[in-house]
């Protein structure tokens, strides 16, 4: 499956406000195959509790451990619903230039797209990760339900199993549907939290990642209240067996809005077949100049892996301890 990392860096850099901040991090498609042009699929297929869907291309399904559709080629379709909002601080910013640094290198630029009930716009192009070359679209749309962003990449070596035409007529299928409970979109996701250690969701992002707080702020940015982030890998952990702990280290020290990040304590252990990096620390809040306590989870097994982080202030010492109770209960379903 392909790694979603410069998806996760677009975001962080492209979308303003709390939702990137919370971490935002992210698909596409239905279809015709290019030589037999079948007849697409008439209905969007949404996954679990998700309120943004589209018809696959044929030989895509659901995935299992993340938002959107997945081909045995290789080929992904990532869904990330944001709220209406959201449209109005990204529309605009989606251009050839604010992708280059993510890798994604655009042709042309974007094109309208139209959507049942909304509007939208497309960038195509192609980005190189882990050694392959994928053939990548990006779609930016907003409908009744909110806001939504459908990233398709298919590695060139899947390019007929996969083909464009199918892809194409599949982002012309995006549609939406009225928004589930955050009780339904928690119930959906991939995995349990047997302890939420006083801690509350407070949202669902990338239909995998789940935030929880400890107060009564839904929007928080300036980071008053503890937060804790449990988010799966969509794709492979780029990080091979003996390497876990360097992978973690520079994911932790990499927090968006946050300087100054130290590790003040590391350890490694194992669970089962799995190999666990947990690390402690401190960063300065980039737009505030407080320091804020931090601790990171990372559970690597089978090629993926699962992070839960903690930020609370740094005076906090039991909501980050509560945090790891969190990290310690999170199991795939």
């Amino acid at each position: 499956m392909t790694d979603r990392t410069p998806l996760r860096r677009t975001l962080a850099r492209l979308v303003p406000g709390r939702w990137a901040r919370r971490g935002l991090f992210a698909g596409l498609m239905s279809a015709l195959t290019a030589s037999s042009a079948p007849v697409l699929a008439a209905e969007p297929v949404f996954p679990p509790a998700g309120s943004l869907g589209l018809a696959p291309p044929p030989g895509m399904k659901p995935a299992a451990r993340f938002s959107g559709f997945e081909h045995r080629s290789g080929a992904s379709i990532v869904l990330v619903e944001m709220p209406p909002e959201a449209w109005d601080q990204i529309n605009g910013k989606f251009t050839p230039e604010a992708m280059a640094p993510s890798g994604f290198r655009v042709k042309g630029g974007p094109e309208p797209l139209t959507v049942a009930g909304g509007e939208g716009f497309v960038l195509r192009g192609m980005q190189g990760a882990n050694g392959l070359t994928y053939t990548k679209w990006v779609a930016v749309v907003r409908g009744t339900s909110g806001t939504g962003l459908v990233t398709v990449q298919v590695p060139e070596t899947a390019a007929k199993q996969v083909p464009a035409p199918a892809v194409e007529a599949a982002l012309r299928t995006i549609a939406f549907r009225p928004k589930a409970s955050l009780a339904d979109q928690v119930a959906a996701l991939p995995y349990t939290v047997g302890d939420t250690a006083g801690f509350r969701p407070m949202g669902v992002f990338a239909g995998n990642g789940l935030l929880l707080t400890e107060g009564p702020k839904d929007i928080d940015p300036e980071r008053e209240q503890p937060v804790v982030i449990v988010a799966p890998s969509l794709g492979q952990a780029p990080a091979p067996a003996g390497a876990e702990v360097a992978y973690a280290r520079r994911i932790f020290t990499t927090q968006k809005d946050l300087k100054d990040v130290a590790i003040t304590d590391e350890a490694r252990s194992t669970r089962g077949g799995a190999v666990v990096v947990r690390l402690r620390g401190t960063g300065i809040d980039a737009r505030n100049g407080r320091t804020l306590g931090m601790t990171q989870t990372t559970v690597f097994e089978g090629g993926r892996y699962m992070r839960v982080i903690g930020f609370a202030d740094a005076g906090r010492a039991d909501a980050l301890a509560r945090a790891e109770r969190v990290a310690a209960s999170v199991a795939m379903r």
